[in-house]
């Protein structure tokens, strides 16, 4: 670790938080040098199964991030628009509006073993990298704060991310002297600008910042949550990726939810293994965040295993039927309705026609799980069954609409089309229908 530090001054603020929040304006090379990019990555552990490499997995978990990868579109806008409003206040344009009001969120660990700054100090000239235990904080008076950080990336941003790397990204090219918009060179579009120029005033440029000040890495997530998932539109796989990887007292269900997806995404025994876009993106037939939705219905009040969450978060037995139930459920189905599976290099959505394993079909047969587990139940024994008598179980329920297969599952039938709520519905009564659990 490098002997040096940076000093950063900055404004306590009130708000409903039990711990402390400041803002502060810091100048881009500083910001650049301190700030380290994250992006959340698919966990691929099995949460049922018993862990090989325990101390791994929860290193794993307690490192995961909750930023999604940055967009090259978006980078690329925020780079136009920077040398856009360098040009104007460099030509003294009273349009020049180039500036980021709202704050860009960064979050900071915070020292709690040194009383002064200058033990801190001391510390730092022989720590390694990994001795790192964040920064010095001091409130000095009226509210100001004083942060004292070690060279290097060690704080992580939390929202404004793409603000940042755009700027990133002009400093790269302007140092050296490769900047472009689109085909043409920097001269050919702004004549008035020269690299040097556009790096004299990215140097100068200071962000809004807020600061969140010993925020764990939960903490820093809810906040990242509220800021994108209640103000913008972000894809929602993240959030219950995010949200279902720890317990917590508000989503247990979630969490459930999120644990049975992994397990059937990736446990070598189940016949969707790889079908699920874990974060919503990559290889797969229906999104993270469509199969954790449709689960948590079963988790309501009134769901069929309304009891089960909590079960589970309490080191409980009655939550293991559900792995075993869903595994059976799903081989059931792909035994019943074989033709309409995915058949061998039918690996994505664009290549497998069918729409059983798209969101139309899992959505309506992941919805009949109430009827057919609330019929079974009676006489059924969740917790003692095996796995091959509950699938023939089910597989005997399921083969009452076999010759219907083709009009509920094929690209040709009834149901073909937009995975829609509504169009889930319809196939769901209509299925059933047929097995005779609703009247027609």
């Amino acid at each position: 670790m490098s002997n040096k530090t940076k000093e950063l001054k900055g404004i306590l603020v009130n708000q409903l938080t039990s711990k402390p929040i400041g803002i502060s304006a810091i100048d881009f090379p500083t910001l650049r040098n301190i700030v380290k990019f994250t992006s959340r990555e698919p966990q691929n552990y099995d949460p049922f199964v018993p862990l090989k490499n325990v101390e791994q997995i929860e290193k794993d978990v307690k490192n995961s991030y909750y930023q999604r990868l940055t967009n090259d579109k978006r980078v690329s806008n925020i780079y136009k628009f920077l040398l856009k409003e360098i040009s104007n206040i460099h030509s003294s344009n009273t349009n020049a509006l180039g500036s980021f009001p709202t704050s860009v969120i960064i979050s900071l660990d915070l020292n709690q073993e040194f009383e002064t700054k200058e033990e801190y100090l001391e510390f730092i000239k022989s720590a390694k990298q990994e001795d790192y235990i964040g920064a010095f904080y001091k409130e000095i008076e009226d509210n100001e704060i004083e942060l004292t950080i070690p060279d290097g990336k060690f704080a992580l941003i939390v929202d404004g991310q793409h603000r940042l790397m755009g700027m990133i990204k002009l400093f790269k090219d302007a140092s050296n002297n490769e900047i472009k918009i689109g085909r043409n060179k920097l001269k050919d579009e702004y004549p008035n600008l020269s690299n040097q120029l556009v790096l004299d005033y990215i140097k100068q440029f200071e962000f809004n910042c807020t600061l969140l000040l010993g925020f764990d890495k939960w903490e820093q997530g809810k906040v990242f949550a509220d800021v994108n998932f209640n103000q913008k539109p972000v894809n929602k796989s993240l959030y219950y990726d995010i949200f279902g990887s720890y317990p917590d007292p508000n989503k247990n269900d979630i969490f459930l939810s999120h644990m049975l997806a992994m397990h059937l995404n990736n446990n070598k025994d189940s016949v969707i293994q790889g079908f699920i876009k874990m974060l919503g993106s990559g290889k797969g037939f229906f999104s993270q965040a469509f199969f954790v939705e449709a689960i948590l219905n079963h988790f309501r009040p009134k769901g069929i295993w309304a009891s089960l969450p909590m079960d589970y978060l309490n080191d409980g037995s009655d939550y293991k039927i559900l792995p075993k139930f869903f595994k059976s459920y799903l081989k059931a189905i792909k035994d019943v309705f074989n033709p309409y599976w995915p058949q061998d290099g039918q690996d994505t959505s664009r290549k497998y026609p069918n729409i059983l394993c798209k969101t139309t079909g899992m959505g309506a047969l992941i919805k009949l799980i109430d009827p057919i587990y609330r019929k079974l139940k009676i006489d059924t024994d969740f917790k003692s069954i095996t796995s091959e008598d509950l699938t023939n179980l089910l597989k005997s329920e399921l083969v009452k609409a076999k010759d219907k297969g083709a009009d509920f599952f094929s690209k040709e039938g009834s149901f073909s089309g937009s995975g829609s709520l509504g169009l889930q519905n319809k196939l769901y009564t209509a299925l059933g229908q047929e097995l005779g659990y609703f009247k027609k």
